[in-house]
């Protein structure tokens, strides 16, 4: 990694691999893109956060993407059917105080385009990769047939941007670590689906898992997150299995007993994963291909965008301990992201706002109350990574501030 690094290929062309390469060519770097031609229509991580924010206003596409999205100034948290909790992200108390929920289609485009005109050439094609004699990743001679000559005689540096593809920890059977959960998420866009707040995110608590409702231009991403066995008997199809799910769970039902599906459902599995090497000669990972937590609170897209930025220093850095940096941060920010989702999972989270609820009117609650809010609120606006004090102090609550509380009843089955 102490070699120049003068051109880069980049496998993948969502905001992983769009946001590395404009990074990467304002560093002078010859950068080129593979692409597949065809993009599904609808992909997970529609409800940005506004950690998100300040990226984008670094890579100049900020205003366009307002242009097409819906503004996002909060969240609401549906415990049941007579319990909802809604707050803005300007009580987190800092800049990051908005956020869009986004159509991927529109917002993966955009980033694209702003790679082009950074100078990053384009390839819409697939990318075949082969290991050399000595078990390094290298470009297939039909791949590079196909750039006519782009990077020259050799390329420095490879980044596996392929997503949950995960080509590279594939390839070279990188060792990695999956979480406890193996869920289903099934999804799809409608119309006339009830909303507390039209632009929060809305996530919902159900009798069986839970899910989410992010309101776009003109529809709903609604989305549902169970464990495969809750699905079985339900039908043969995703669609037959979305669809009788929202007609069985009463509080589902009531929100969409006036909505109509617009698209074909899509499905994601295992949401709780992450590689254990994310570097090596002439290659790297960046994004899902890197790692991915729960999307519970939204971080896909903010650690895949965020991975750019930090694999981008660690490229100009050219050290071999940058990359060690960026590899050991990643993985810490994953494992903390997680943590946090655990929170929700097991109910400690919403107990200890239940346990503020309860001391609201007293002299602790009063002082106390406010304070936690803040923190707790750096959760949703992206801004509680690991080791912040945020971080801290969230973890201190969850672990010791529930002494003889029941978690019980806000548990996720």
């Amino acid at each position: 990694m102490q070699k120049p690094i003068a051109t880069v290929a980049i496998i993948g062309g969502g905001p992983a691999g769009s946001t590395l390469g404009i990074l990467l060519a304002r560093q002078g770097i010859k950068v080129g893109l593979f692409q597949l031609p065809h993009r599904p229509s609808l992909i997970v991580g529609e409800s940005l956060l506004p950690a998100v924010v300040p990226i984008l206003e670094t890579l100049g596409v900020e205003e366009e993407i307002k242009r097409f999205s819906t503004f996002k100034p909060g969240a609401t948290i549906t415990l049941g059917p007579e319990e909802e909790v809604s707050f803005d992200f300007s009580l987190a108390a800092t800049q990051l105080h908005y956020a869009y929920n986004v159509p991927r289609d529109l917002f993966d485009r955009t980033l694209l385009d702003a790679a082009r005109r950074a100078g990053v050439a384009v390839f819409d094609t697939r990318a075949v990769i082969e290991l050399d004699e000595a078990g390094v990743p290298r470009l297939s001679e039909e791949s590079r047939e196909t750039t006519r000559g782009f990077f020259g005689e050799r390329i420095d540096l490879i980044i596996d941007a392929t997503g949950r593809a995960r080509l590279f920890p594939r390839l070279l059977g990188l060792p990695s670590e999956e979480g406890e959960r193996k869920d289903v998420a099934l999804f799809a866009h409608q119309e006339n689906v009830t909303l507390s707040e039209p632009g929060n995110i809305h996530l919902d608590r159900f009798r069986k898992g839970w899910g989410w409702r992010i309101p776009l231009p003109g529809r709903v991403s609604l989305g549902i997150v169970v464990a495969p066995e809750y699905l079985a008997g339900s039908g043969n199809t995703r669609e037959e299995q979305y669809d009788n799910f929202l007609r069985d769970d009463p509080m589902l039902h009531h929100f969409t007993k006036h909505a109509r599906r617009l698209t074909a459902v899509s499905n994601y599995s295992n949401y709780q994963w992450q590689s254990q090497r994310l570097y090596g000669e002439g290659w790297a990972l960046v994004g899902d291909s890197a790692g991915f937590v729960d999307p519970v609170f939204s971080t896909g897209l903010y650690l895949a965008m965020y991975g750019s930025v930090c694999l981008a220093r660690a490229i100009g850095a050219r050290t071999a301990k940058a990359f060690q940096q960026y590899e050991t941060h990643h993985r810490q920010e994953i494992r903390s992201w997680q943590e946090i989702a655990n929170t929700w999972y097991d109910g400690r989270l919403f107990t200890l706002f239940r346990v503020g609820q309860s001391y609201e009117k007293s002299l602790l609650g009063r002082c106390l109350n406010p304070y936690m809010t803040k923190h707790v609120t750096r959760v949703f606006t992206g801004e509680m990574c690991n080791g912040s004090y945020s971080h801290r102090l969230l973890s201190f609550m969850t672990r010791y501030g529930l002494y003889k509380q029941d978690t019980s009843d806000l548990v996720i089955l």
